[in-house]
C-alpha cells in the first residue's frame, strides 16, 4: 500500500463531525522511554501534522516547519518503508476494531530507521497514542519519536499494541514466528503471569471449558510437551 492510500484509509476511519469548541478528553500524560526524543501532533481528520516539537532538529537536524508526513516517509530507510506501511496499516485496523470506549486505552509502538540531515541513519522508536477525543472519537494522536540507535542495531522492526488501565497488551503482533491468535496471546500472557484456568475464565468472562480448550490449542501450536516448557519458551521467544 502506498503512503497516499494509507493516509486516505486513516482519514476514512477517523473522519466524523467535529466540534471545534470541545475542550475535554485531551490526554497529555504518558510514560515514554528516556532517550533523545521529539514529538508531533498528527491530525487524523486531515492526515497532516499540526505541531512539531523543536527537539526534532536536535535529533534529526531538520527544520520543524519542513517536517510533514510526506517528508517523514521520504526519509525512512528504503529497506524499512514496506514494513512501515504494513505496520501502520495493521495499527489502523486494530484501532478500527476497538470499541469507542477503548480508543484512548492503547498506544501503538514500532521502530524504523530515519535519515538525518547529515545523511546518517538513526533507529527511531515510534509511540503513538490518543491525544484528543471528540464525542468518543479519535481526532488527534500524539506521536513520540525516541532515538534508540545505541540500544538496538538490528533491523527486525516489531509492532506492539500496549494496553493501559488494565487492558491486555499484544507484542510483536506481526511476527511470523508467533503462531497464536490475539485471544490465545491474551490467555498465554495470563498463564505466564501465573493465573489458573479458573482465574482466566473469570477475568475474561468465559467458561472454564472454553479456557481449557484455548490452553490445549496453545500448547499444541507451541510444539511444547507441557505447560512448564510452554511458559519458558513463551518468555524466551517473546510470544507475550
Amino acid at each position: 500500500m502506498e503512503l497516499k492510500k494509507l493516509l486516505g484509509k486513516g482519514v476514512e476511519i477517523f473522519a466524523h463531525e467535529n466540534n471545534p469548541d470541545f475542550e475535554n478528553g485531551i490526554l497529555t500524560s504518558k510514560n515514554v522511554v528516556p532517550f533523545r526524543i521529539y514529538s508531533f501532533i498528527y491530525n487524523c481528520i486531515t492526515a497532516r501534522i499540526d505541531l512539531v516539537n523543536p527537539e526534532m532538529q536536535t535529533v534529526l537536524g531538520y527544520e520543524p516547519e519542513d517536517f510533514t508526513i510526506e517528508f517523514l516517509f521520504d526519509i525512512i530507510h528504503p529497506d524499512d518503508k514496506e514494513k512501515f506501511i504494513a505496520h501502520e496499516t495493521r495499527a489502523l485496523e486494530f484501532c478500527r476494531e476497538l470499541p469507542t470506549e477503548l480508543q484512548d486505552q492503547y498506544y501503538i509502538v514500532h521502530d524504523f530507521r530515519l535519515k538525518t540531515s547529515s545523511g546518517t541513519y538513526v533507529r527511531i522508536l515510534q509511540q503513538a497514542f490518543a491525544y484528543e477525543m471528540v464525542d468518543g472519537n479519535l481526532v488527534k494522536t500524539k506521536v513520540i519519536h525516541s532515538d534508540i540507535s545505541h540500544v538496538k542495531n538490528q533491523s527486525d522492526s516489531q509492532l506492539h499494541f500496549i494496553g493501559l488501565e488494565g487492558q491486555p497488551s499484544y507484542y510483536n503482533v506481526m511476527s511470523e514466528e508467533n503462531p497464536f491468535s490475539e485471544k490465545e496471546k491474551e490467555i498465554l500472557s495470563m498463564m505466564v503471569q501465573g493465573l489458573t484456568s479458573e482465574a482466566i475464565a473469570q477475568k475474561l468472562n468465559r467458561s472454564i471449558h472454553t479456557i481449557r480448550n484455548h490452553r490445549k490449542n496453545i500448547l499444541q501450536k507451541s510444539g511444547c510437551i507441557n505447560v512448564q516448557d510452554l511458559l519458558v519458551r513463551a518468555t524466551r521467544e517473546g510470544w507475550v
